[in-house]
């Protein structure tokens, strides 16, 4: 039964993470086009990280929404995929 629960357990982790770094990467694409790269060294720190992050927040919500249904879609799968990893852990304790 503990190899059952590892096994179930370590798939679903995997595939939530695949979604959570494919969907990374389609914000990434679909901000680069629109944010500047850095120019100066200086605009490679933690700081920068953030304010990189914010701008890249604010370029999404300025896309249509026909531009951000596949975004949304892989989201939706990395939530669907978590809610089942937490069901999983709730039936299989017992």
């Amino acid at each position: 039964m503990f190899i059952l629960k590892v096994a179930t357990y370590g798939a679903t982790i995997v595939i939530v993470m695949f979604f959570g770094f494919w969907e990374l990467r389609m914000r990434r694409e679909l901000t680069d086009k629109l944010l500047p790269p850095p120019e100066r060294a200086s605009d490679l720190g933690l700081l920068y990280d953030f304010s990189e992050q914010i701008k890249r927040d604010k370029t999404l919500r300025s896309l249509p929404k026909q531009a951000l249904f596949k975004l949304r879609m892989v989201g939706l799968l990395k939530f669907v995929f978590f809610a089942i990893l937490i069901a999983e852990v709730i039936i299989l304790q017992k």
